[in-house]
């Protein structure tokens, strides 16, 4: 393949593979739909013209509010064809932090994908000139229908199809592509600017072995750029593509389709572990004790016991798992999030072949892991044409061609994120292996990522919990586990005088703070402070602490701030607890 140096090069090595009758696929009301590779690449060049006889100019920005599937493809290719600026907002975003999105990067037109969406939006829809449903039931409501704008388009075509080629000529590799907003987990979110040769390079850079039977399943939001990058590697290579928003029918979409790549975050895997763990425990006593047996081997590492054993275990327990994954899968990447290395040993053990990668919406990729060099723990070796290096505080520092151009009107965010140099500041901490291998291990600061690889900010929730009589102080926690859930340090004094009200002076702290009462006291705090939140920064668990956080514990700062390494260590028994053993007393799971 020639270096590409723009999405529409891109599109022209996609048109130039081998021509695909089911190229963008997607599922509708249980039933499978199919775009052509002829059909995908006229229907974006048809958006492109139409979309420029409607007045958009070079630069103006277009926003895309849908669910991931072949025309949220179409429509990002089609914008950047003429010239736009793509702004993807997540289906599922808040309103408060649409609007801020919105208001800051201004898009000329908004597309929306179906009556969902169209139900998000709608109370905003004057911020945009106009906007375009793709599905009937948005576009019932929106002032303009995709397919008519694309039908229109597809007459300009025919007659002027010489106009691609001046729009392809218009288009420079370092004009700004897309903007992605970050979860603005430390505070607003910020406008990521990626030009078009940000978006290629990683095409350049590796064809991560792609074969001619590959067939991708695409099951994250392409708003994401871990699920947009990929999403553009397989489409550059000619791999037929089917978007799976139902991720409840993955498992019969594996088995029934001959899907050899997925990507997924670790939040996804953890779901899959627990069903089959709580199968186990669900099962006879005989199968209970096998399933048992077979799961603890897999966790161990490669010793001899493991290997003499192995046949038996895969026999009667790692057969059946794989086969319920599907049998051609080549790799399944994990990204988004840290994928706990307990869980990447199994998976691996049982045959399930788990790639971890790692990156970020600044960076794109920066380190995976492959087949023939994967290692558990880490995010794997730098990928070709990105260099990184490790500060002398331990901050993870990148030098690539996928850095972006800058932070969307935010030029001192992008000055302290992008040195001089061009070394991209991760903000996340670690240290390069003796194979060369990258390993994360952190936040630098004190925002978190759940296993579905969204940030949470855990300090303005805090301060919200230390409202209440009860409490004292309040860790949010959460890094790498499916939810956040917070860790209550009780006010002494209000307890005893709570305890005094209601005549229960009898009962001890602990039985007090345990009783029926206080839970349903806490559990109406965070459930009133859920309803401003986003859904993956909704706490989920909270479980009280007994002893007070001190400086000469060092818990506690000199200031009096936590010190949250320090309280982790000192209580991971109770943060496994509240992961791995929900039912105990001593803690409490708040529903949606």
């Amino acid at each position: 393949m020639d270096p590409l140096r723009h999405l529409p090069d891109l599109l022209h090595s996609f048109n130039e593979r081998p021509r695909q009758s089911q190229a963008f696929n997607y599922m509708k009301d249980g039933q499978w739909f199919h775009l052509s590779t002829e059909q995908v690449v006229n229907q974006v060049e048809s958006l492109a013209l139409y979309l420029k006889d409607q007045g958009l100019k070079k630069g103006e920005r277009v926003g895309i509010y849908a669910k991931s599937s072949p025309y949220w493809s179409i429509i990002d290719f089609a914008v950047t064809l003429a010239g736009g600026i793509t702004v993807p907002f997540f289906a599922n975003l808040s309103g408060r932090h649409f609007v801020y999105e919105v208001e800051q990067s201004k898009p000329k037109w908004l597309f929306v994908g179906d009556r969902e969406d169209w139900d998000h939006i709608k109370e905003h829809k004057e911020k945009f000139e106009t906007t375009i449903g793709i599905e009937q039931g948005a576009y019932e409501h929106t002032d303009h229908n995709f397919y008519d704008w694309v039908e229109k388009g597809m007459n300009i075509l025919k007659e002027t199809p010489y106009q691609i080629e001046i729009l392809k000529q218009a288009i420079h590799p370092d004009d700004v592509a897309t903007i992605i907003y970050s979860s603005g987990s430390t505070g607003s979110p910020k406008g990521v600017e990626l030009t078009h040769r940000n978006l290629v390079s990683i095409v350049n850079m590796d064809d991560f072995l792609l074969r001619g039977t590959d067939k991708y399943l695409s099951i994250l939001p392409l708003a994401h750029i871990f699920a947009k990058q990929i999403h553009l590697i397989m489409t550059a290579w000619g791999v037929p593509i089917y978007f799976l928003n139902d991720l409840t029918k993955i498992t019969e979409v594996a088995t029934t389709l001959p899907i050899t790549r997925m990507i997924v975050v670790p939040r996804i895997l953890e779901k899959v572990y627990s069903k089959m763990l709580d199968s186990v425990k669900k099962s006879s006593l005989v199968k209970r004790l096998i399933g048992t047996w077979a799961f603890n081997l897999a966790y161990r590492k490669n010793d001899w016991i493991k290997r003499s054993l192995f046949p038996i275990a895969d026999q009667l327990v790692y057969s059946k798992i794989r086969s319920a994954f599907g049998p051609h899968f080549h790799s399944i990447l994990s990204g988004g999030a840290p994928l706990n290395p307990h869980l990447h040993r199994f998976y691996l053990s049982v045959g399930i072949p788990i790639l971890q990668g790692w990156g970020l919406t600044e960076g794109s990729c920066i380190a995976v892991n492959r087949l023939h060099q994967n290692k558990v723990g880490t995010v794997g070796p730098p990928v070709p044409g990105v260099r990184f290096k490790i500060s002398e505080d331990g901050e993870i520092l990148a030098h690539s061609p996928t850095v972006m151009k800058g932070y969307y009107l935010n030029p001192e965010a992008t000055r302290k994120t992008i040195d001089p140099e061009g070394w991209l500041h991760t903000g996340d901490y670690g240290y390069i292996d003796n194979d060369g291998h990258l390993v994360v291990q952190g936040r630098i600061n004190e925002a978190f990522k759940t296993s579905q690889g969204e940030y949470v900010s855990p300090v303005p929730i805090e301060q919200r919990l230390s409202e209440s009589p009860l409490i004292d102080m309040a860790m949010v926690i959460g890094e790498g586990h499916p939810f956040p859930a917070v860790l209550l340090f009780p006010d002494f004094p209000s307890v005893e005088n709570w305890k005094a009200q209601k005549s229960q002076g009898y009962l001890s702290v602990h039985e007090f703070l345990d009783s029926e009462e206080v839970n349903e006291e806490i559990i109406r705090l965070i459930e009133e402070i859920n309803k401003s939140l986003d859904h993956w920064q909704k706490i989920r668990a909270y479980r009280f602490i007994l002893t007070p956080p001190t400086i000469d514990g060092m818990e506690l700062t000199p200031t009096l701030k936590l010190r949250r390494k320090a309280i982790l260590e000192k209580y991971a028994s109770v943060v496994e607890e509240i992961y791995h053993c929900v039912g105990k007393r001593s803690f409490y799971l708040i529903q949606d």
